[in-house]
């Protein structure tokens, strides 16, 4: 069984505002690099967790209890070494871990990957990670 190698991140951005009601509303977006190959004519599955860090302003002591969040992961780049044989790339699921809260500085994605044939890559995803809650200042 194939399994994804997690490189690391790039492209990250966040944007941030403040609702009428006062709870914090978060937008981040960027680029996972990863390596994932196919392993022949039967599709490969395999989970890939990352992190998104928060941004700089986040207090350290504070975490963002989440009342709303939404996830989104897609393919971003993709190569087949030679001819495509029945190939296939794809993400086939997405969530936060531990949505409870935002806490420690990062943010958890995961998600499910899918490729089919010998020389097939996966090698970026993007995502768009939006949460709203309300930040409260903790103990740790």
């Amino acid at each position: 069984m194939s399994q994804a190698t997690l490189i690391g991140t790039s492209s990250e951005h966040w944007v941030k505002f403040t609702t009428p009601e006062g709870l914090d509303a978060y937008t981040f977006t960027g680029i996972v690099l990863i390596s994932f190959k196919g392993e022949g004519p039967q599709i490969e599955r395999t989970n890939l967790a990352f992190e998104i860090p928060l941004p700089s302003d986040f207090p350290a002591n504070g975490a963002l209890r989440l009342r709303h969040w939404a996830a989104y992961v897609g393919l971003s780049a993709m190569a087949n070494d030679k001819a495509a044989m029945d190939v296939l790339w794809a993400v086939d699921n997405f969530n936060l871990l531990q949505p409870e809260s935002l806490q420690r500085g990062k943010l958890k994605v995961n998600c499910g990957l899918a490729v089919r044939d010998i020389d097939g890559w996966i090698l970026h995803l993007g995502y768009m990670v939006q949460v709203l809650g309300l930040t409260e200042i903790v103990g740790f």
